[in-house]
């Protein structure tokens, strides 16, 4: 009985392997892309790259494991959600750069890179050094303080 119902189990298992999560992505414009539109440094687009492109722009990076059932799901829904909150493909969507300042003060918090995405993939762990280089670079981005190019928003009420 044991027997029997391993190899059921086991058969859902490699049938379920079979059914794939949508991983479509729409068409885009390349040139909206955020590194691109921001004339991002290459140390910049490394960091970015790395610890945000995989659930915050069509550019993603499927791991070896985001084929397997029922991981795949999981991850693509991650995906998908990351996508709906910030999709650094669609740049051009965000005006006044309140999603640049946002992106860097969750980078600040801890927030993002999330804790699984840094576990599971190496390029996601930044260094304090980076977090602030990513933080600083952001803000630039949004205008905000502290930021290349950017007036700290003391300045700008003078």
């Amino acid at each position: 009985m044991r027997k029997r119902v391993l190899f059921v189990v086991l058969g859902i298992l490699v049938a379920a392997q079979f059914i794939q999560p949508d991983r479509s992505v729409p068409a885009f414009d390349p040139a909206n892309d955020l590194l691109l539109a921001t004339n991002a440094p290459s140390d910049i687009r490394q960091l970015v790259i790395g610890a945000c492109y995989d659930c915050h722009s069509y550019q993603t990076t499927y791991p070896w494991y985001g084929r397997l059932t029922p991981l795949n799901f999981i991850m693509q829904d991650h995906i998908n959600e990351g996508r709906e909150v910030l999709n650094f493909s669609l740049w051009d969507r965000y005006a006044g750069g309140e999603a640049a300042g946002e992106s860097g003060e969750t980078i600040q918090e801890g927030e993002m890179p999330p804790g699984y995405y840094r576990f599971m993939h190496g390029h996601g762990k930044l260094t304090a050094a980076q977090q602030q280089q990513l933080i600083t670079w952001f803000n630039g981005v949004s205008g905000g303080e502290g930021g290349p190019g950017g007036e700290s928003e003391a300045e700008e009420r003078e």
